[in-house]
């Protein structure tokens, strides 16, 4: 009994000192760690990876969301609200309805190629027969084939305003309008 209590007594003092060293982290572990944060392409991941990793430099992350703070007068609506919800900037408010179509918004379209332009290996200008060119915003692989003049694409709307070109079964490729 006497050489447990010893036992735990030189023991205590052990691991009171090495759990605060274990818990900290280095500067500069956390500012690789945040450059590669930065590498991430999705922002909301990106934003996680921020914030689960400054936690660790002893830093607070942000819990609020951004535009949720409340309004001079005291979150009643300015006066071009006209007293409700809406007013400057309401779309981006993180509501249900977000992920619902404005009326008359198109989410998808089906048009036929009157040209294609390759501007660099894997990235193609494509102009279909209404007049509007869309330019791959990503390469291809090589093994990617692309529309040819006459051919049906369609291009659909993706997350965050982005736009999803696809062709012939093969994965789709992220759009940007460009006329």
């Amino acid at each position: 009994m006497v050489r447990a209590s010893a036992l735990i007594l030189l023991a205590l003092p052990l691991a009171a000192v090495t759990s605060p060293a274990a818990a900290q982290v280095s500067d500069e572990i956390v500012l690789n760690i945040l450059r590669n944060c930065a590498q991430i392409d999705d922002p909301t991941a990106r934003l996680a990876c921020y914030d689960n990793n400054i936690r660790a430099a002893g830093g607070d992350a942000r819990i609020s969301v951004p535009g949720a703070m409340p309004t001079p007068d005291g979150g009643r609506g300015g006066p071009l609200d006209n007293g409700r919800a809406g007013g400057f900037g309401a779309e981006d408010i993180r509501t249900p309805q977000r992920f619902e179509s404005a009326p008359g918004q198109v989410d998808e379209i089906r048009a036929r190629v009157t040209s294609v332009t390759e501007r660099q290996r894997g990235v193609y200008l494509i102009a279909l027969e209404n007049g509007a060119q869309w330019l791959f915003t990503e390469s291809v692989p090589f093994a990617y084939r692309p529309p040819r003049p006459g051919d049906t694409v369609d291009i659909d709307r993706a997350s965050l305003g982005s736009f999803l070109l696809t062709f012939d079964s093969q994965r789709s490729v992220r759009v940007e309008r460009v006329q």
